[in-house]
């Protein structure tokens, strides 16, 4: 194989990871807005409210229990599929808190984390994982997002 065509594979192996991961999710997602997690992790997210979690010096570097945990068992189908795909990440699902960045969009918040893939130890890609949410309630209006920024 040539280098053009040893590029193809790759981008098309990719592609096709970047596909099933991001299906992962949506489905990660939607088994946790049917599930009983919902009515449990609402109720965490508002005793921690009540006791002003969103106002105490520890919001910007600790993230919200409620969501954390909700997040981490939105993405165990996530996790599965890279295991399939032998990948594994340079962070814990879904990334650093302390690095993630915040974007408000018309309504939610949007989480904004880096996940830099490896593939048989060495760098693949990075990317951007998107987890749209409330503030002032708890929930994830959106399934969340995968892209890629940047390829290895």
């Amino acid at each position: 194989m040539n280098t053009i065509e040893i590029n193809s594979v790759k981008n098309q192996f990719i592609i096709n990871l970047c596909q099933e991961l991001q299906d992962s999710l949506v489905q990660g997602w939607q088994n946790f807005n049917t599930s009983e997690n919902v009515k449990i992790f609402s109720g965490f997210f508002e005793f921690i409210f009540r006791a002003g979690f969103d106002e105490s010096q520890y919001r910007r570097v600790i993230p919200n229990p409620a969501y954390d945990n909700a997040a981490r068992l939105i993405g165990k189908p996530f996790l599965e599929a890279a295991r399939k795909y032998e990948i594994h990440f340079d962070e814990i699902f879904p990334g650093s808190f302390s690095e993630s960045q915040e974007a408000e969009k018309e309504g939610f918040e949007v989480r904004i984390f880096k996940l830099k893939a490896f593939y048989q130890n060495k760098p693949l890609c990075l990317f951007l994982l998107k987890f749209p949410h409330y503030h002032e309630k708890f929930g994830f209006p959106l399934s969340p997002e995968l892209e890629i920024l940047e390829l290895y």
